[in-house]
């Protein structure tokens, strides 16, 4: 029966249909121009390199000859800027073109709705197919690629109207957003799966629950596993798989409802990495003049502190080498986006010594216990880390990546990194975490303070109330605790009169290691 309100709503669904054609090629339009950006921006460094070079020492033997250089520079640097300014401009206005066309789409959808709701009642017919129990998951969709946002998120059109689906299992790195730079890897990932999933090829979509979805940018996206056709037209690729046996996923497991290929997607990760493929090759990105294979990684993801605190979840950076390592500017991440490398980049000045050990506290520093030499802290007020589970089918964990700095040049490797938990067997504790560089054991176990904080009994020494006493007294008091006095006199000009304590650094309360200094502020009593 040919209704009204279907009629209507026919003249509409096809605009509707054309203008999501039209974003698509805007999209790829979008794309080329910041690829062709990037190509622009590097290519004008280079021209300022040149122009700054000639500058300072201009070739030629005359004055003369060394105009025309610097002027045939100057110009090249301005021609190389122009372009750049050019490419602005396209993109701005293709930027337009798809801002006005969102608000075109979203009016015709409203028209829809409005028409739809004016239409009489009816049992519409069934849209999709109930979801179908296999090997392990359900196929709830399928449906052809409409685009590949990036290495992990794949715009599909299904029955259920166009999905941006959040691939299960898999974390690609991060292409150009507006706070940063593509991170290595990330256009490597995104090319990949566009050869896999060519604009119009057919996939299945599986996930365990239907109601699964990845939340981004207040946007519920459908988690699911994406699966390819073979040749011969069954749906056995797993699309997944494939990107971790490149080398350029890292594993993003599930603890809630899509746990089902937890175990499998880690141990192809860890196969690429005994491949030194991607990430994993540790040179993915080129012009990283960061050492390679001098740090090693170690962590700890389940806090043993109260409530998860997440002081309790750290990460350990030891230096091999018999030289100091600056690593200012790199950075750490975990598997999430929670520890993203570019939001925690290690301060200017940050070295590591010859044989020693880094040692990263996630969470905020407890009350009265400071942080000993050679630690520092994230200030995170919440656990962030997933915790190991070997013991279930769930098979829960995390990652931490070093990561050397990213610049448009390049940059930005994996240097070093760990899982937790370890397959087939549990981590084994390097030896440096128990010793000290010379061989001997730690005083206190690493990390030192979180040590102090566990067991301040055997570890930890609290600087006394020294109220009253003189400075003579101070010194046999944080002697008995093996703590050192640093008397600073406050009044050197008074004679032979009794010093007494005025001040403390730390305070009274604070907790340090055996062989600390206390600064002690002594002068004579104002009494």
């Amino acid at each position: 029966m040919n209704l009204a309100w279907q009629s209507e709503a026919a003249e509409v669904v096809p605009s509707i249909s054309t203008s999501a054609q039209t974003r698509i090629d805007l999209k790829s339009k979008i794309d080329q121009q910041m690829d062709a950006l990037k190509i622009a921006i590097e290519e004008a460094g280079l021209a300022q390199e040149d122009f700054l070079q000639i500058k300072a020492d201009p070739p030629g033997n005359t004055l003369t000859e060394q105009a025309i250089y610097l002027t045939s520079a100057r110009g090249l640097l301005q021609r190389k800027v122009a372009i750049i300014l050019q490419i602005v401009g396209q993109a701005s206005t293709l930027m337009t073109q798809l801002l006005a066309l969102h608000k075109e789409i979203n009016e015709a959808v409203i028209s829809i709705k409005e028409i739809a709701n004016s239409r009489p009642t009816v049992t519409p017919p069934v849209e999709c197919p109930p979801g179908i129990e296999f090997k392990g998951e359900s196929i709830w969709e399928t449906g052809t690629v409409q685009a590949v946002t990036d290495g992990d998120t794949v715009e599909v059109k299904t029955c259920r109207g166009v999905l941006e689906v959040r691939q299960i299992g898999i974390q690609a790195t991060e292409t150009t957003k507006p706070d940063h730079i593509s991170q290595c890897g990330a256009d490597e990932a995104t090319t990949f799966m566009r050869k896999l999933l060519p604009i119009g090829s057919e996939v299945q979509l599986r996930a365990s629950n239907y109601a699964s979805s990845n939340n981004y940018e207040e946007v519920a996206r459908p988690f699911r596993t994406i699966y390819a056709k073979d040749s011969e037209g069954k749906f056995t690729i797993d699309v997944q798989a494939k990107l971790l046996i490149a080398g350029l996923s890292l594993w993003f497991p599930n603890s809630t409802n899509e746990y089902f290929h937890n175990f499998e997607y880690l141990s192809l990760l860890n196969s690429a990495a005994e491949a030194k493929v991607g990430f994993w090759s540790k040179t993915l990105c080129p012009n990283d003049l960061t050492p390679l294979d001098a740090i090693e990684v170690w962590m700890n993801s389940d806090s043993p502190l109260s409530n998860e605190n997440p002081f309790g979840e750290y990460a350990l950076l030891h230096n091999k080498t018999d030289k100091e390592i600056d690593i200012s500017n790199w950075s750490i991440r975990d598997t999430s986006l929670e520890l993203r490398d570019e939001k925690f980049a290690f301060a200017v000045g940050t070295k590591i010594g010859a044989g020693q050990v880094l040692t990263i506290y996630l969470g905020t520093p407890i009350l009265n216990y400071p942080l000993s030499t050679g630690e520092i802290s994230f200030g995170l007020i919440s656990p962030i880390l997933q915790n190991p589970t070997l013991n279930s089918d769930k098979f829960t964990g995390d990652g931490i990546y070093l990561i050397s700095p990213r610049t448009i040049k390049g940059g930005g490797n994996i240097r070093a990194w760990i899982h937790r938990p370890c397959i087939p067997n549990e981590c084994v504790a390097p030896e440096w975490l128990v010793k000290n560089p010379d061989g001997s054991a730690r005083a206190i176990p690493l990390p030192q303070t979180l040590s102090m904080v566990l067991n301040p009994a055997k570890y930890a020494r609290k600087v006394p109330d020294l109220a009253g006493l003189s400075a003579e007294q101070v010194t046999g008091a944080l002697a008995a605790l093996d703590l050192v006095a640093q008397i600073v006199d406050q009044s050197p000009n008074s004679g032979k009169a009794t010093r007494m304590v005025r001040d403390l650094s730390p305070k009274t309360g604070t907790n340090l290691p055996a062989g600390a200094q206390v600064k002690v502020y002594v002068g004579v009593s104002d009494a």
